[in-house]
């Protein structure tokens, strides 16, 4: 709206539309028609699975790779680390049989993925939330010593 048009070789101002009366509309034959919504149109069944499949691979790749070095015979994986690593790879492999599994558009959507967290990502976000905690108590006694 409000934007100068022309129709039937008469021009309106810009705020014609918003200011004119339904009948004012009518009288020079300008009706407002709302867009059909276009059909939403997907890859094939096989093509979205393959796809989903591959992502997942290329997730858990991205997830696994900066820990590779971690597995080095001479490194010793603390636990956190092994047991984190099991499951982006169990992940993944849940991943690929329920995208493999899927026989419509239906089933591929309900899919979700649940990556793990890494432990330092982990302990960073145990971190905040400890401080958070931290000074919602001290706000708290601040406001209860008043």
């Amino acid at each position: 709206m409000d934007k100068a048009f022309s129709h039937n070789n008469i021009s309106f101002p810009a705020n014609w539309l918003r200011l004119s009366t339904p009948a004012d509309k009518e009288a020079q034959g300008i009706s407002w028609v709302t867009p059909e919504e276009p059909p939403v149109v997907r890859a094939p069944l096989e093509r979205e699975k393959r796809d989903g499949i591959a992502r997942a691979k290329d997730t858990a790749w991205k997830m696994l790779h900066p820990s590779d070095w971690r597995e080095l015979p001479d490194k010793n994986m603390p636990e956190e680390w092994a047991s984190y690593r099991a499951g982006v790879v169990s992940e993944c492999q849940r991943l690929e049989g329920e995208y493999a599994l899927a026989e419509s558009y239906e089933d591929f959507d309900k899919i979700k993925q649940e990556w793990p967290i890494n432990p330092d990502e982990q302990a960073e976000r145990d971190r905040m939330e400890s401080e958070e905690e931290a000074a919602k108590s001290k706000r708290e006694e601040d406001k209860d010593g008043e």
